[in-house]
């Protein structure tokens, strides 16, 4: 999925090409009587896959999905409707609600303006400039339901209907009060594909996101009856989406009131739209993504199957009191460069006791360096008198922006951060991973019960499922987890060489895990 800081604004000759294109395919019968314009318009107005179909031929190259049109039939039945639309990547989630539905509504005169909510202002300005061009250039419609846009440009993010309605366009972090001409305040917002893989592995920058969506946004919509509509598929637990729908965890319900339409490309075995995709393309695409990919994709997945690394073979329990371990190492493996397209930033904490591996905390972010060294540093801030951490990185990524991130936190922290230099010959990467396996296949890893859907574990123990062979996911966690593991195993004791052949009975735990 590309990230906010991809996204530039939409090439005007490549613009207004699209507008000859628009004009063109949406032709009027000169000699069509009223009576024949009339039948159609009424069609319309009942018929949202026939409204598609009439008047955006560019779109309809398949009949709408059910989810398609039970949506657009909820908002045009709700003047106060609030609803998510959570579908699959390329199934029209954009199209329909920041350029059809908006239509559907002005043909119902049910429209007073609009605010368009993207990852930036460039992403907003783009997506207004569709339905811009079809108010401008679609002749049926304007012939039907009359002439629309009067002046303005999605360029400048901004646009006002004859009518004097107003259709915005900004960025997440942007504020919208104020958004009105005269006594027509907008009625209508839609906030589309918000989310990106940097701004989900902060939940502080998520909340502010939420707050601006469901606060200054919704806010700034008439209280004489509005829609607000939110579009996009669940890339993470932590995401926008899964915030604005309420259900982050399990067991958590959904927020009171939203209309929800959550569907998969593939449900009971069939395309959920199989008026366009095959069943062989939607497997085709699955299988060049990966599990990974297609799970966050394809089915809002933030957890995976893994191949090699399967879920049952992930144990939750309470951690033993730290005191008790035979030794607390911590693995940093950091990216190549500091942005959001870059590898992970990741490091895992791990102990051990009785020839079992506890993962006590994870860090798992597309970063800068200095907010894992800051990480570090509040983690053993944490741990108790007498315990402290043995903290590794790879010699070779030990170089000098990383030492010198490492020099500023520790002059602004005030707080020491020893780091090791792994000095192993390695083999590749897939090798020792996967190696790791047998001690999950037999009970041998347990993980922090309390940190089960920190968003750091989650998407380290993403990685990890996603490993398996050819695989193109992300491998930073699980490369962390090598290397702490094999600093842990020179730490065996007498009591694991037994327990690896007796089982042992009662374990000894403490109340305090520390």
């Amino acid at each position: 999925m590309a990230v906010a800081a991809d996204i530039t604004k939409r090439d005007y000759k490549g613009w207004i090409d699209f507008c000859d294109q628009v004009r063109n395919s949406t032709s009027v019968t000169i000699n069509e009587s009223k009576a024949e314009q009339q039948k159609r318009i009424n069609r319309a107005l009942e018929d949202y896959n026939y409204f598609v179909k009439t008047y955006f031929p560019k779109y309809a190259d398949a009949d709408c999905a059910y989810f398609h049109i039970d949506f657009a039939n909820a908002v045009l039945a709700d003047k106060d409707f609030f609803g998510v639309a959570e579908w699959p990547r390329e199934h029209a989630k954009s199209v329909h609600t920041t350029i059809i539905i908006p239509m559907w509504l002005i043909a119902h005169k049910q429209l007073t303006g609009m605010i368009l909510v993207g990852k930036n202002n460039d992403d907003a300005c783009n997506l207004l400039s569709d339905i811009q061009a079809q108010l401008m250039e679609n002749q049926l419609f304007a012939n039907d339901f009359g002439e629309q846009y009067n002046f303005g440009s999605w360029e400048e993010g901004k646009f006002t209907t004859k009518e004097g309605f107003q259709f915005r366009a900004i960025g997440r972090k942007q504020s919208p009060r104020g958004f009105r001409k005269g006594e027509k305040r907008p009625n209508y917002a839609v906030f589309d594909d918000v989310d990106d893989d940097e701004l989900v592995q902060n939940p502080k920058r998520v909340n502010k996101v939420v707050d601006n969506l469901l606060g200054a946004l919704l806010f700034a919509l008439s209280i004489k009856g509005s829609r607000l509509v939110g579009s996009g598929n669940r890339i993470h637990q932590n995401s926008v989406i899964a915030n604005i729908v309420g259900d982050t965890k399990p067991n958590i319900p959904k927020r009171e009131g939203l209309y929800h339409s959550k569907v998969f490309a593939i449900q009971n075995g069939k395309p959920a739209w199989w008026q366009r995709y095959t069943l062989e393309q939607l497997n085709k695409k699955i299988k060049k993504a990966g599990p990974v990919r297609a799970g966050r994709e394809f089915f809002h997945k933030t957890d995976i199957e893994g191949s090699i690394f399967k879920n049952e073979y992930f144990k939750w329990g309470r951690i033993p009191a730290l005191r008790l371990m035979n030794v607390v190492i911590g693995y940093l493996d950091p990216s190549f460069e500091n942005k959001a397209t870059s590898d992970y930033k990741a490091w895992a904490v791990w102990s051990k006791r009785h020839n079992k591996k506890y993962c006590i905390k994870r860090f798992t972010r597309r970063c800068e360096l200095d907010d894992a060294f800051r990480a570090m540093i509040d983690f053993e801030k944490t741990l108790p008198l007498g315990v402290g951490i043995i903290w590794y990185v790879e010699k070779q990524f030990f170089n000098r922006p990383v030492q010198n991130a490492l020099k500023r936190v520790i002059k602004e922290t005030k707080h020491r951060l020893s780091v090791i230099t792994d000095e192993r010959s390695k083999e590749n990467k897939y090798t020792r991973i996967v190696k790791m396996s047998p001690e999950y296949a037999s009970g041998n890893v347990v993980y922090n019960e309390e940190e089960k859907h920190d968003t750091d574990m989650v998407e380290g123990n993403m990685q990890v499922k996603g490993i398996e062979p050819g695989y193109s996911s992300p491998d930073d966690a699980p490369d962390a987890d090598e290397g702490a593991w094999f600093y842990l195993d020179q730490h065996i004791t007498y009591e694991d060489i037994q327990e690896s052949s007796v089982e042992i009975g009662q374990r000894e735990y403490s109340d305090n895990r520390y």
